[in-house]
């Protein structure tokens, strides 16, 4: 089987969570109630499931498979049109996003980049100066402001799948609040009892996300799917929430056939599935502390 590597761009990313290899994550990246296969970074799952890009996109017109028809009318939840929340911060949501998609920022609602840096799609190049935080309980309180039926279909949307499913896991489970909050004592059993019952019933996780990531190739042998890589030794990983991993370096694929790895390579809403976007913003949408250094601000 002829398998080409490119060694001049290759990239190392964690490959394996895909396909058939094991991977060890230390207990600090999974949670004891919480399922751990399903999102793109192997983080805890409270939300409903994964789903991608296209899927959400035609949620969002009001076009399901009849399948999923069946399984909403089973749990009993109104089978409407999808509401994307897209939890990226205030200079990506300007760049580009899904139309119609409700901007709700989290973790950080802004961020100064070194030397004013930015990808295309906003995100800082060259490292972060500083960042403008969202509270996880404002963010809670201000999507339940916006969205009052808890049966509502809600699919969170990040740049590559990381920060959507933080923001999935408290829409769906609210009472992790209280340990995101630090609460202790009696606080944390208020805490507990404030958001007991609250969570919405049906979110999902858009798994790639607006940006994406590089694509692997994958090789078969003996029976077992490998991803293509310098060799298939298991190397030491660290997630992007810092737990450590086990994992192939791949190489990442040059699907556009241009002879570089770019950004139309990688997976996302935006490049390589092509789905629409604009670059038209919300009303100023801020959190008491902050404005975002005046990116909600209409041009």
């Amino acid at each position: 089987m002829g398998i080409e590597t490119r060694t001049h761009i290759r990239t190392p990313i964690l490959a394996t969570l895909a396909f058939t290899i094991s991977i060890s994550v230390n207990d600090q990246a999974l949670a004891a109630e919480g399922d751990s296969d399903g999102n793109r970074y192997y983080l805890q799952r409270y939300y409903l499931e994964d789903i991608s890009a296209a899927k959400a996109y035609l949620g969002m017109l009001g076009k399901h498979q009849d399948k999923d028809r069946e399984k909403h009318e089973e749990k009993k939840h109104d089978f409407d049109k999808l509401t994307i929340i897209d939890v990226r911060d205030a200079t990506e949501y300007r760049m580009g996003h899904p139309k119609k998609a409700i901007h709700m920022p989290y973790p950080r609602i802004y961020r100064e980049c070194v030397d004013n840096l930015r990808t295309e799609d906003g995100a800082c190049s060259a490292g972060t100066v500083y960042q403008v935080r969202q509270d996880p309980e404002s963010l809670f309180l201000q999507i339940e402001e916006k969205i009052e039926d808890k049966a509502t279909p809600i699919a969170t949307l990040c740049r590559t799948g990381f920060r959507s499913v933080l923001a999935a896991n408290i829409l769906s489970k609210p009472t992790t609040l209280c340990d995101l909050k630090a609460y202790t004592g009696v606080e944390y059993d208020q805490c507990i009892t404030t958001y007991q019952g609250r969570g919405y019933e049906n979110v999902s996780n858009i798994w790639q996300g607006f940006v994406g990531q590089p694509m692997a190739g994958i090789v078969s042998t003996g029976g077992n799917r490998f991803v293509v890589g310098d060799d298939q030794i298991l190397a030491d990983l660290i997630l992007n929430d810092g737990s450590s991993a086990k994992g192939f370096v791949a190489f990442d694929l040059d699907l556009n056939n241009d002879g570089a790895i770019g950004a139309n390579d990688k997976d996302g809403w935006r490049y390589h599935q092509g789905l629409p976007y604009n670059t038209k913003l919300q009303k100023k949408r801020i959190n008491s502390e902050v404005d975002a250094m005046g990116y909600y601000d209409l041009p």
